[in-house]
């Protein structure tokens, strides 16, 4: 038999096509799953992982840690907190710029203040000094379950930095305290 006898009749119009739906199906196959796909894995025994807690008490929590209302040049203001660990875990905190606005925003007093931060759980140790517009974070040290770490911030106007465009301003700034375990 020709090919053109199978194609004039029933039989071989079928034929033909689950030939032609073969071709696709093993095309089709080729498309999708071609490639290649590698795995490799290693056992490393130093990798434990163990659950815990991280949490923290803040002494002033929700509270102004530090007013500054009426602050002049030459003139500065201090405020404590405490944090204490209170989860199961050792934590590493940092403090962060979480906000941080100026009325008005140019000259912008943030620009002219001094904001210190200390840690003076023990003897003062300074974490961070400078303008409250150059501060972004800082680390705070390690603070176990149970230990507590108190920290004092200071808001210095210098004299040499005062400002007649500043008269009336206002700043807000808000702090966060961040834990990771190590």
């Amino acid at each position: 038999m020709t090919a053109k006898h199978l194609t004039g009749t029933k039989a071989g119009k079928a034929l033909l096509s689950l030939l032609v739906l073969a071709l696709l199906a093993v095309a089709l196959q080729s498309v999708a799953f071609s490639g290649a796909s590698f795995v490799a894995g290693s056992a490393d025994p130093a990798n434990a992982f163990v659950a815990g807690t991280l949490s923290h008490v803040n002494s002033m929590d929700g509270q102004i840690v530090l007013d500054a209302a009426d602050l002049r040049p030459g003139q500065s203001r201090s405020g404590t907190l405490t944090i204490t660990g209170t989860g199961d875990v050792t934590g590493a905190y940092v403090i962060g710029k979480d906000s941080l606005v100026d009325t008005p925003v140019t000259p912008g007093l943030s620009n002219k203040l001094v904001l210190r931060i200390e840690d003076v759980t023990g003897a003062a140790i300074t974490l961070s000094s400078g303008t409250v517009a150059a501060f972004t974070s800082v680390a705070a040290g390690s603070i176990a379950p149970g230990q507590t770490r108190m920290y004092r911030f200071t808001l210095d106007y210098p004299a040499s930095l005062a400002d007649p465009a500043l008269q009336g301003a206002a700043m807000s700034l808000r702090l966060r305290f961040t834990g990771v375990t190590p």
